[in-house]
């Protein structure tokens, strides 16, 4: 067999091989290590402000929040709203981070496997006496080096992701304490405006052949739910007296656990079948929005929502943007929700 060398050439000794491997797949470990992103929020980050309890965070706000919907007669939405997205950012924010570290911890394994079975050899790229092995392990080692990038990159991305989670979660649950603290703010003024309209209950429906006692009568528009408290129909009819008739009027729906359930809301509809109203009827729209902030104080206004914002009247005022709930109807683009104390 010592023929079939190249003249001149020692032959490596067998038992030299798996050395060479686990030295090179050493290597290779060291370059894996080096190029997996740091764990976000770890102490690999440079020294910054401490990062706040999220968790702890949101426990506290959410019974300050719980406190407020009590003393303010309930249904404060863009709180609800604010403390919905804050949890479902903050659980993005964990998904992200088990998401990272499972795959780091994955990428970390494959290295350490490398090493600890040998299975690179750049070596015989070199040196080795058969051209056929040569070309083998070259290509294994292009395969493994374009593989580990390929991972390298999608941990890189996910860890950009988690951090963007975090962020996002954060920033919602700052917008959960800044709504608080603005409510907690109006206690006096809420406390003389809930005193001056104690809740107001709708009567016993009567037999469905008489219709509704506590409904309204008169109107121009056709009332969907023609059930609602005393409040309610006031604001109702003067609404629709002034810029009536609507395509419809939704207000009691059964079994809702806010004020369309208690005869405390109506939704006045400027489109039907979930269509975006026209440009004319969505300035119609914004005249009835109007209309009732201006005299919310006269009718005992809660809120109005309308185009995906909301003017509740025991805040400072001004309307505030409301999440994306992902649909015309749903985001109040055809509708203007009117809810009384």
């Amino acid at each position: 067999m010592a023929a079939l060398d190249p003249p001149g050439r020692t032959r490596r000794p067998s038992g030299g091989r798996p050395a060479v491997r686990r030295l090179t797949a050493l290597v290779l470990v060291v370059g894996v290590s080096a190029a997996l992103p740091p764990v976000s929020g770890s102490a690999a980050r440079a020294p910054q402000k401490p990062e706040k309890d999220v968790k702890k965070q949101y426990a506290q706000l959410k019974k300050r929040a719980e406190a407020l919907s009590k003393e303010y007669r309930g249904e404060l939405v863009s709180l609800e709203e604010a403390k919905k997205a804050a949890e479902g950012a903050g659980a993005d924010a964990d998904r992200a981070a088990r998401d990272y570290e499972a795959a780091r911890a994955g990428v970390a394994r494959l290295a350490s496997s490398t090493y600890m079975s040998g299975r690179l050899d750049m070596i015989p790229m070199v040196t080795a006496g058969e051209p056929r092995a040569a070309i083998r392990d070259a290509t294994v080692i292009e395969h493994l080096s374009r593989d580990r990038g390929r991972r390298v990159q999608s941990l890189e991305e996910l860890n950009r992701r988690a951090a963007r989670s975090r962020s996002t979660a954060q920033a919602k649950l700052d917008a959960v304490e800044r709504e608080i603290k603005d409510l907690e703010g109006q206690r006096t003024r809420v406390k003389k405006l809930l005193a001056k309209y104690k809740p107001d209950e709708t009567k016993t429906k009567a037999p469905a052949s008489s219709g509704h006692p506590d409904g309204a009568s008169g109107s121009k528009s056709t009332i969907i739910g023609n059930s609602m408290t005393a409040r309610m129909r006031t604001a109702l009819l003067a609404i629709d007296g002034r810029f009536g008739p609507f395509p419809a009027i939704g207000c009691a729906r059964p079994g809702d656990p806010q004020d369309h359930g208690s005869g405390r809301a109506c939704d006045f509809m400027e489109s039907s079948g979930g269509a975006m109203p026209s440009a004319s009827a969505q300035a119609h729209g914004d005249q009835v929005a109007q209309y009732v902030i201006s005299n919310a104080s006269r009718l005992g206004i809660k809120y109005v929502i309308w185009k995906q914002r909301i003017y509740d009247m025991r805040g400072s005022g001004g309307w505030r943007q409301m999440e994306d709930r992902g649909g015309i109807t749903a985001n109040h683009y055809d509708h203007v929700h009117v809810s009384v104390l």
